[in-house]
């Protein structure tokens, strides 16, 4: 859909190439048609995005933000950017070498070093918006690298990257709307499927970067240039042909070293700020890091980052550093007059302001400064000496760190175990305790049973005397004793015989009596009879 709409805006390069040199009136009412476009598209196009926090770790910098429409800058207004930019339309129509310019689209493979030059020279006043989405391709196309790309091939594969699935599609989904917020195109649903198409088919063409939000930053100005396809393979020749691609895989290596270059040089050209920067502990992973990652569009309004796009196109990434430099220049006095929270908030927000939308000064400017490649390969060189001196002592750390955590546990067991035996040793103290209090009682018996033994044994000694006198004293009173009941024994029987004795006259007496009874009866009976019978 996207691909669709931003074609019938491009010309193709053979039509611009034919265009220019005939200099026919297509052309022209083609750029008023194109112009036209561009200032509908850019309006409102203040790129304030959430502010990031930049932690003094690298590895801990991130664009995911929850909190981003309530930090964004407010935009100017649509009439504002219209007008603002329909003067700069109107001056750049003016000033443009349109001559220039269509030699470069029809002949820039066979410039000389003195067209070259002329060209660098050209593009720090701006390439003609119309001529962006020509020139930019053209300028990526035919930069000399050790890499090489097939472009139709990457055509081919656009096409078959957008019928597969990638793991990032939701997070590049959620990140859509923080991508240039204020901008109608990328607001709107053409424009974010636009996005989300080049960023997922890129995430799945280089599966090591993956996604990363800053490439939707990367891939933006793009797509506002050129239809989909060929931003995307742009955007594959961008990171590869100009060394960016690095800066974001996992690990961050190009960027961290991009980061310790662009601090060298800083002391190198502005030693007041760098030593400023060191006083308040700014470091440059604090403002820098957006700049490198996002081509300043994280911050800067879309019509500056065009001009960094074309002079990035043009120099590479060196006029990156470049132009960080010089924007730290001109904002010199005011740096070196702030404290560290009013720093980092300006060296994000307010570095553009000194220029009252000049870009052409900055570029100037930062064309002015001269950056040698031996620096920068010193600059690459001890950054290495001091990553592996710091992957040497990270090594050891962890080393050391792994030895501690083992020597901890030990020393967690060992005073498990000395807990452990202090409980067994109160345990053993305890019953040596009671040992020792049942051997005192043990004592204490042991001298009563001897204390026992000695009076048994005097016992001993005396008694058989005592028992014979007691024997003999008892046998005597037994003997006596003995006597007297032998003669109450005596007594006793002769009263037994006498008791016999009066039994028997007793037994006679009642024989006697029972006979006399007998009598009695018999006369009763007959007394009985008697008186019956009268």
């Amino acid at each position: 859909m996207a691909a669709t709409t931003l074609n019938t805006n491009y010309l193709n390069q053979n039509e611009q190439v034919e265009a220019f040199v005939d200099t026919n009136k297509e052309q022209d009412e083609q750029r008023n048609q194109r112009s036209s476009l561009l200032i509908e598209n850019d309006t409102v196009i203040i790129n304030k995005l959430a502010a990031t926090t930049f932690s003094d770790d690298d590895s801990a910098f991130s664009f995911y933000s929850e909190e981003d429409e309530k930090l964004f800058t407010p935009p100017l207004t649509t009439a504002e950017r219209q007008d603002s930019y329909s003067l700069k339309q109107e001056e750049e129509e003016e000033s443009t070498d349109w001559e220039f310019w269509s030699k470069v689209i029809s002949n820039y493979s066979q410039f000389s070093p003195s067209e070259l030059k002329l060209l660098s020279i050209q593009v720090q006043h701006g390439i003609p918006s119309a001529l962006r989405g020509t020139i930019w391709p053209l300028l990526a196309k035919n930069r000399k690298t050790v890499v090489s790309f097939s472009i139709d091939r990457l055509q081919d594969r656009y096409i078959e990257l957008l019928k597969q699935d990638s793991v990032y599609e939701k997070a590049i989904t959620r990140d859509l709307h923080r991508t240039f917020p204020h901008h109608p195109f990328f607001q709107s649903a053409a424009g974010q499927e636009s996005l989300f198409n080049v960023v997922k088919a890129y995430s799945i063409h280089d599966p090591e970067v993956g996604y990363c939000q800053g490439l939707s930053f990367v891939a933006g100005p793009l797509l506002l240039n050129m239809p989909e396809e060929e931003a995307f393979n742009i955007l594959v020749l961008l990171l590869h042909k100009y060394e960016l691609r690095g800066h974001y895989t996992s690990q961050l290596d190009l960027l961290r070293l991009r980061l310790f270059q662009f601090d060298g040089l800083l002391a190198d050209h502005l030693p007041n700020i760098s030593r400023h920067f060191n006083e308040q502990g700014v470091r440059s992973n604090m403002y820098a890091s957006q700049w490198f990652l996002t081509l300043f569009a994280y911050k800067f309004p879309l019509d500056v980052v065009f001009r960094i796009y074309d002079t990035l196109f043009t120099e590479g990434f060196h006029c990156l550093f470049r132009i960080g430099l010089a924007l730290l220049s001109k904002n010199q006095s005011t740096i070196l007059s702030l404290d560290f929270e009013n720093l980092v908030t300006y060296l994000k927000d307010g570095m553009l302001t000194i220029y009252n939308d000049n870009i052409t000064e900055l570029l100037c400017e930062s064309n002015d400064i001269k950056i040698s490649n031996k620096r920068l390969d010193r600059l690459a060189k001890e950054y290495q000496i001091q990553t592996m001196k710091a992957d040497t002592e990270a090594s050891l750390i962890e080393s050391l760190r792994k030895k501690n955590r083992a020597l901890t546990e030990q020393c967690k067991e060992l005073q498990t175990e000395n807990g452990q035996m202090k409980k067994e040793h109160a345990l053993v103290a305890e019953q040596l305790i009671v040992k020792k209090m049942e051997l005192a009682r043990v004592h204490d018996e042991n001298d009563a049973l001897r204390q026992q033994a000695v009076e048994l044994r005097r016992m001993l000694e005396i008694i058989p005397e005592e028992v014979e006198h007691r024997v003999q004293s008892d046998m005597e009173t037994l003997c006596s004793k003995n006597q007297i009941l032998n003669q109450k024994n005596a007594q006793l029987q002769d009263q037994l015989a006498d008791m016999e004795v009066l039994v028997v006259e007793m037994k006679l007496k009642y024989a006697q009596s029972e006979s006399e009874r007998d009598t009695l009866n018999q006369k009763l009976n007959d007394l009985k009879k008697w008186m019956n019978s009268v």
